[in-house]
C-alpha cells in the first residue's frame, strides 16, 4: 500500500524537473542567437592611437599657454595698481605742509635725545626696571640664606628624631633663627635661661645659636647634660643597614606614668597574734 502512494509522487517530481531543464535549454539557445546578431567592435589601429595621443598633447599645450597668458595679465594688473598707489601716496605727501625745522636746543642733541630715528626710553622707566631687578636679586639672596639656616637647624633636629620646620609666611630671617634656637634651648645648661627674643644684635644671636646647637648635638650623643624629665630618641644604622632606635635621658619621662603611688606604713595590725 505504501509503494502505491510513493510511485505517483516521484513521477510528478520527475516531470517538473524535465520541464525546468527544457526551459533553461531554450533560454540558452536564444541568448546565443542574440550574441551572433550583435555588431562587431570597431578595429583600432596603431595610427589611430597615435593621432589621438597627438590631439591630447596639443590640447594640453594650448591650455597651458592660455593659463600663462592669464597669469601674465594678472601680474601686469597688479603692477599697474602698485604704480597708481605709489603715485597717489606721493601726491598726498607733496600736499602736506613741510615740518618746521627744530633748533639744536629742541631736539638735535644726540646725547640727550638719542640718534636719529631712535626712541630713547624715559628715565623713570629705567629706574623702575633697575629697582625691580635689584628687588628680585635681593629676594633670591634672602631665600638662599633662609634655606641654609633651615638645613643647619635640621641637621641638629634630626639627631632627636625631628625635623626643622619651614619658615612661616612673612617671617624674617632673624625671627626664624630665634625660633629654631628656642626649640633646642632646653638641651643647653648654659643658654637655657637666656631670653632669645630680647637679643637684638646679630653677632650675639650667632654666638648663642652656635652654643645651643653644639650642646644639643652633645646631648643627643649622650655626652652632654639632658634636662630632667626629658627623653631623647636616637636613630642609628647597623652594618646591615637596619635602623636601631635608642633612648637617652630621664627614665621618669616615661616610667613615671606606670608607677603606683608611694605607700607609707602607719600602723601594724597585731590583733591576730594575741592569745
Amino acid at each position: 500500500m505504501t509503494e502505491n502512494k510513493i510511485e505517483p509522487k516521484a513521477d510528478a517530481q520527475g516531470d517538473k524537473l524535465d520541464a525546468i531543464m527544457s526551459l533553461l535549454g531554450k533560454t540558452m539557445t536564444r541568448l546565443d542567437e542574440m550574441e551572433k546578431n550583435l555588431p562587431a567592435p570597431p578595429l583600432v589601429t596603431a595610427a589611430d592611437k597615435k593621432a589621438k595621443k597627438d590631439d591630447d598633447s596639443k590640447h594640453r599645450k594650448d591650455d597651458d599657454e592660455e593659463d600663462d597668458r592669464k597669469d601674465d595679465d594678472e601680474e601686469d594688473d597688479r603692477k599697474d595698481d602698485d604704480m597708481k598707489m605709489k603715485k597717489h601716496r606721493k601726491d598726498d605727501d607733496s600736499e602736506k605742509p613741510a615740518p618746521m625745522e627744530k633748533s639744536d636746543a629742541e631736539g638735535s642733541n644726540p646725547v640727550v635725545h638719542g640718534k636719529a630715528g631712535e626712541i630713547k626710553p624715559d628715565d623713570d622707566e629705567e629706574e623702575s626696571k633697575m629697582d625691580d631687578d635689584e628687588e628680585a636679586a635681593k629676594n633670591d639672596e634672602d631665600e638662599a640664606v633662609m634655606a641654609d639656616c633651615q638645613a643647619k637647624a635640621d641637621s641638629v633636629y634630626s639627631a632627636f628624631g625631628k625635623s626643622a620646620s619651614r619658615p612661616l609666611s612673612g617671617e624674617s630671617l632673624t625671627a626664624y633663627r630665634k625660633r629654631m634656637v628656642r626649640g633646642l634651648q632646653a638641651h643647653s645648661d648654659e643658654m637655657k635661661n637666656v631670653n632669645i627674643n630680647a637679643i637684638k644684635d646679630e653677632a650675639m644671636l650667632a654666638v648663642v645659636e652656635k652654643r645651643v646647637y653644639a650642646d644639643a648635638i652633645a646631648a643627643s650623643r649622650g655626652t652632654g647634660a639632658i634636662a630632667k624629665g626629658q627623653l631623647i630618641e636616637l636613630h642609628k644604622k647597623d652594618r646591615a643597614g637596619r635602623t636601631i632606635t635608642e633612648f637617652r635621658g630621664d627614665m621618669e619621662a616615661w616610667l613615671g606614668d606606670f608607677k603606683l603611688p608611694a605607700y607609707r606604713v602607719m600602723k601594724f595590725n597585731t590583733e591576730n597574734f594575741k592569745r
